[in-house]
C-alpha cells in the first residue's frame, strides 16, 4: 500500500502475525480460559487410553467401547506431546496457539498470492487471527479444529502454487499435508481430489504424462499416510474402515423426524435424546459393537429418508441455508452475549465480502486458482447440508471469507488515507 507508506514487508508483516497470534491467545487462554485450565473432549481420552493402555479406543455415550470413534490425527497429536512432556493442558494450547499460526500464515500466503499485495495479505493474516469462533476453540478448547485448519489451508495454498507453477516438490508437499489433514478429518479428501482433478483439466502449459505423475504422487502420499490406520482397522474389526466408524450416526443427526439440521433442537433438547423405543432398543442389544450400532443408524437414516422424501429434501434446504446464517439453537452453549457479538461481526464481515467481490470483479482482480477455495467452501458445505451442521463447520470456510473482505477494507484504507493526504495538502496552501 504505497500510497499510505504502508511498505510490502513481508518479513515484518510475518513477525507481527506471529506475534499477535501468540499475544492474543496467552490472553484469551488466561482471561476466558479459566487460567490456562482448557476444557477438554473425546481426544484427551483417546490420548490418555494411548499413555495407558496402549490402545485407542473410549466408552461413547451408551453405546460401550469404540475403538475407531474418531480419525487419529488429534489424538495421536496429544499423545506424543503427553508422551515426550508429560500430561499438560498448557503445553498443549501452546502446541495449538503454534499451529494456528501456522494457519494465519497460510492464510497471508494465499492472500499474497491472489492480490500480490502485502498489504491485502496482512489484512487478511490479522483478520484470521481475530476470528471470535477460532479464537476461542484454540484458547479455551482443546480439539482438533487447531489441527485441520492449518492443514486444510496449508494444502490450499499449495494447490495454488502447484497449478501455477506445475512442480513435483509442491505434489510431494500436497501428498503429505493432505495425507495428515485426511487423517484428521477425512471429509478433506473429495476436497483434495476435486482440487487435483481441477489442476489435471485445467492446466493447459503441463504435459499429459508429467500431470498424471504428480497427481499419482500426491494421491500415492496420501494412501501411504492413512494405510497404516485402514489395516489397524481392519485387524480390529475384519473389515475396511477408512477412517472412523460414526459417520452414520452424523447422518441421523441430520436426518431423522425430530432432526433440526445441527445436536440440539431449538428448546435444547439434544437429537439424540429422541431416538424411538425400538431404535433405543437395538442400541442396548449392541452395546461394545459399534459396528452393529452404526448399521442401526444408517437403517433408520434410510428408513427416515425412504418414508419422509419431502422432509429430507426439505432438511437438506434448511441445512443448507442455515449453514450460513444461524440456526435457532446457536450459541445455547456460549453466553449470550458472545453470540450477540459474533452475529454482528457475522453481518459486517458479509458486507465487507460482497464489497470485495465486487472490486475484484470491477478491478479484474480474479484469477482461475480462486477455485481450489471455492472447493473448499462447497466441499464442506455440502458435506454438512447431507449430515448436520454446528457453527464450527462454518467457520471451517469462514477464512476465505476473510480473505476477499480484506480486499474491500484494503481500498477502504486506502481510499481513507488518500482523502485526508489530500485535505492535508490543501489545508497547507
Amino acid at each position: 500500500m504505497k500510497n499510505m507508506n504502508f511498505r510490502d514487508n513481508t518479513r515484518l508483516h510475518i513477525l507481527i502475525i506471529i506475534v499477535l497470534s501468540f499475544a492474543i491467545r496467552i490472553s484469551a487462554a488466561f482471561i476466558i480460559g479459566d487460567n490456562f485450565n482448557p476444557k477438554v473432549m473425546e481426544y484427551e481420552k483417546l490420548a490418555g487410553s494411548l499413555l495407558d493402555k496402549g490402545t485407542f479406543c473410549m466408552e461413547y455415550r451408551e453405546y460401550g467401547e469404540y475403538k475407531a470413534l474418531l480419525g487419529p490425527g488429534y489424538p495421536f497429536l496429544t499423545f506424543l506431546v503427553y508422551k515426550t512432556v508429560g500430561i499438560s493442558h498448557p503445553v498443549m494450547l501452546f502446541v495449538q496457539f503454534l499451529l494456528m499460526t501456522l494457519f494465519s500464515l497460510a492464510i497471508y500466503g494465499i492472500a499474497y498470492f491472489f492480490f500480490k499485495k502485502a498489504g491485502i495479505a496482512f489484512i487478511a493474516g490479522i483478520l484470521s487471527i481475530l476470528h471470535p469462533g477460532l479464537l476461542y476453540y484454540s484458547s479455551v478448547n482443546l480439539h482438533e479444529l487447531n489441527l485441520y485448519m492449518p492443514l486444510f489451508y496449508t494444502m490450499i495454498l499449495l494447490s495454488c502454487l502447484a497449478y501455477r507453477d506445475s512442480k513435483t516438490r509442491y505434489f510431494v508437499a500436497i501428498g503429505i499435508i493432505g495425507g495428515l489433514a485426511v487423517l484428521t478429518r477425512s471429509t478433506i479428501l473429495p476436497v483434495m481430489i476435486l482440487c487435483l482433478a481441477f489442476y489435471f483439466l485445467a492446466d493447459k502449459r503441463t504435459i499429459f504424462k508429467r500431470k498424471l505423475t504428480n497427481i499419482s504422487i500426491a494421491l500415492g502420499l496420501v494412501i501411504i499416510i492413512n494405510v497404516p490406520w485402514t489395516i489397524r482397522n481392519y485387524i480390529q474389526f475384519n473389515r475396511i474402515i477408512f477412517s472412523q466408524t460414526n459417520k452414520w450416526e452424523a447422518f441421523w443427526i441430520g436426518n431423522n423426524p425430530n432432526a433440526s439440521g445441527g445436536q440440539y433442537k431449538a428448546d435444547g433438547t439434544a437429537v439424540l435424546s429422541c431416538k424411538g423405543v425400538e431404535m433405543q432398543d437395538r442400541i442396548n442389544a449392541s452395546v461394545n459393537d459399534e459396528i452393529a450400532i452404526e448399521n442401526i443408524f444408517k437403517d433408520h437414516a434410510f428408513k427416515y429418508v425412504k418414508e419422509n422424501p419431502g422432509s429430507f429434501i426439505k432438511g437438506l434446504f434448511r441445512k443448507s441455508f442455515y449453514f450460513w446464517w444461524f440456526y435457532p439453537q446457536t450459541g445455547l452453549s456460549y453466553p449470550k452475549s458472545f453470540l450477540v457479538a459474533y452475529k454482528i461481526i457475522y453481518v459486517v464481515l458479509l458486507g465487507f465480502v460482497a464489497a470485495g467481490l465486487w472490486l475484484c470483479w470491477k478491478r479484474r482482480l480474479f484469477c482461475l486458482e480462486m477455485i481450489f477455495p471455492v472447493i473448499l467452501i462447497f466441499g464442506i458445505w455440502g458435506v454438512h447440508t447431507v449430515n448436520f451442521m454446528e457453527m464450527r463447520h462454518r467457520w471451517t470456510v469462514e477464512p476465505v471469507l476473510l480473505i476477499f473482505a480484506s480486499v474491500a477494507i484494503y481500498f477502504l484504507l486506502e481510499n481513507i488515507y488518500q482523502y485526508w493526504n489530500t485535505r492535508k495538502q490543501t489545508s497547507s496552501k
